[in-house]
């Protein structure tokens, strides 16, 4: 920045907010909350992605109460804060295990007449899974329609928090309207249930799923034998082979 002041160049907003964005992946929140500041004392003016992106840095500190300053002072200037601006604030609360305060902020967008796309429901259903209240995380994915279309991080997270709690036929009632919606399964997908089923004592069922794997293609990771060769171990009688050829 001195070297484009020394040149007659004044940094422009795009360049503050890729410096900020550079501090914030580099987890060096304070220079990038000083170069904000910098930002505003030489009149260049923060943009929605500046306060999007130092929200974002905020919220993954911990930092809430600096985080809804900064909201505040953007509706202050006349800046409306956007879906983005919510899903980050949501997703740090849901981050940091404050499902309730995510709930909250929840309504209220409903209540500014947003309509929450899939990324903003796939948080808060996170958010309810990760809290073990799966059976509220299934009412929302029902209501998910009259917004937007699940999509297979949805199904994921769905399955994950059922298999969690336990609910092994509910979550292989997900698995099926992946299929029937169309959705091709990923390796995550695989995944969260190889180690659903193993959790449920259903190795064979498991194992079952790895070669559907491997006939669609998707090549097992270092995490789908970890949880196989684990749940075959703990078990102490399944057998299974793989052959690499």
């Amino acid at each position: 920045l001195d070297r484009m002041a020394k040149h007659g160049c004044k940094p422009n907003s795009h360049v503050y907010n890729t410096l900020i964005n550079g501090f914030i992946r580099a987890s060096k929140i304070e220079d990038a909350i000083r170069f904000f500041h910098e930002m505003v004392a030489k009149d260049c003016f923060p943009t929605v992605v500046t306060y999007n992106t130092l929200i974002n840095g905020l919220c993954k500190t911990e930092r809430f109460d600096q985080a809804y300053v900064l909201v505040k002072e953007m509706l202050e200037k006349g800046w409306k804060p956007d879906m983005i601006t919510y899903s980050l604030l949501m997703d740090g609360l849901c981050q940091s295990e404050k499902i309730d305060m995510a709930l909250h902020l929840w309504c209220q967008v409903l209540d500014k007449g947003f309509r929450p796309d899939v990324t903003m429901h796939n948080i808060i259903i996170h958010g309810l899974c990760s809290a073990g209240k799966v059976e509220d995380a299934l009412k929302l994915y029902s209501r998910m329609e009259k917004c937007c279309v699940p999509d297979l991080v949805t199904h994921n997270t769905l399955m994950e928090g059922l298999y969690k709690a336990r609910e092994c036929e509910r979550a292989s009632e997900i698995w099926a309207r992946i299929l029937a919606d169309g959705l091709q399964p990923d390796i995550i997908s695989y995944n969260i249930t190889l180690k659903g089923l193993c959790s449920c004592d259903r190795i064979s069922d498991a194992i079952g799923f790895l070669d559907d794997a491997l006939d669609r293609g998707i090549l097992p990771t270092v995490i789908t034998w970890n949880i196989l060769v684990r749940a075959v171990l703990n078990d102490g009688t399944a057998i299974f082979s793989f052959e690499i050829p």
